[in-house]
């Protein structure tokens, strides 16, 4: 199993590749890995988790299967850097338990907010 380099990724523009060889790198050789079209800012974030807990083998594995990039590193318990920081100004452990409880908390409040306003909310089943 082959472990990600940090050498070998490309990170310009919206999108990050990934060099299969070391540098320089030709055309037929880069992967792509992930595209980043709003949260720039959270490339590094994506890259460094990726690098310390995937193999490139498992990586491109399941995105060749279809799973996109963002599922398969939550997967493993990434978390983006903006809703790390909604998860510390909430009071949320930054934890994938404490995202999904962040996120059960704003739909209950929402539904409530929504009943008072006098609007038909279903019970979610």
């Amino acid at each position: 199993m082959t472990k990600f380099n940090r050498d070998q990724f490309n990170k310009g523009g919206e999108y990050i590749e990934y060099c299969m060889v070391p540098m320089p790198c030709p055309f037929e050789q880069r992967k792509f890995v992930a595209r980043f079209k709003y949260a720039k800012g959270s490339k590094a974030s994506f890259v460094s988790f990726l690098i310390k807990n995937f193999t490139v083998e498992e990586y491109f594995a399941r995105l060749d299967a279809g799973e996109a990039p963002l599922l398969i590193v939550e997967s493993k318990g990434y978390i983006q850097p903006h809703i790390k920081k909604w998860l510390r100004e909430g009071g949320y452990p930054v934890t994938v338990e404490g995202k999904e409880r962040y996120i059960r908390d704003q739909v209950a409040t929402t539904v409530a907010r929504l009943r008072a306003a006098g609007y038909p909310v279903k019970a979610a089943s």
